[in-house]
């Protein structure tokens, strides 16, 4: 069910400035979102950082970072912003709405950052932390086992270092593909004569799916870990 974010926000926040700036996309005026997403972005991994810290205090620094990761990353982050409809409250310029700039994640999960900034500064440290963990509950809640947060390059290079085995070789280019920019990557493991090829949007994206791929493999192998 879509909730509504402003029921959370106190009357404080509403009627600033501050909040307006942090709705509004650079493509619509000059005082827009950015610099309250930077700082946004700087509270939200601090307190979640806290949150874990306390929560998981058995778990090593490398756990904690992957489960940091899981909630602060932009995927989660859209996420709790379509859970809450911030879409439709984001200032925009004509092309981005006319482009549906309103649905992207990339613009909404700042704003999201953007927001928590604002009630850092007008409500303190505090009320930033019970908007946090209100609005992220239902992730922080149920976060997927260690071993799940693991993404593939990782867990490809766990597995060949148990097998004393040479680390994957990724070879990465840029293409182009229905006009648009994007990255292919072939992971080459030549212990097991593994040359899978992945692609994607980003670098990492190319790789980690590539990586996925030779995991893929490896398991229909049937290696022995």
């Amino acid at each position: 069910m879509i909730k509504d974010i402003e029921k959370l926000l106190s009357p404080k926040v509403l009627s600033s400035q501050l909040y307006l700036e942090s709705l509004t996309h650079r493509s619509a005026s000059n005082k827009n979102n950015e610099l309250l997403e930077f700082f946004g972005d700087a509270i939200l991994g601090f307190i979640i950082a806290e949150f874990l810290f306390n929560k998981y205090p058995a778990d090593d620094e490398g756990s904690l970072s992957r489960k940091r990761s899981y909630i602060v990353r932009k995927e989660t982050l859209s996420k709790v912003a379509k859970d809450f409809d911030i879409g439709k409250k984001i200032i925009l310029g004509e092309g981005e709405k006319k482009s549906g700039g309103n649905r992207r994640d990339s613009i909404i999960s700042d704003a999201l950052e953007a927001i928590i900034a604002v009630v850092y500064i007008v409500d303190g440290f505090e009320e930033a932390r019970n908007f946090i963990y209100n609005i992220f509950k239902n992730y922080l809640e149920k976060l997927p086992a260690d071993n799940d947060l693991k993404d593939s390059k990782t867990k490809l290079q766990e597995f060949l270092q148990a097998q004393n085995c040479e680390l994957p070789n990724y070879e990465t280019e840029e293409i182009i593909l229905k006009n648009e920019i994007y990255f292919k990557t072939i992971c080459k493991i030549i212990k097991y004569k593994i040359h899978e090829e992945g692609i994607g949007s980003s670098k990492r994206k190319s790789q980690q799916e590539a990586a996925s791929r030779a995991l893929e493999k490896i398991n229909n192998m049937d290696i022995k870990s």
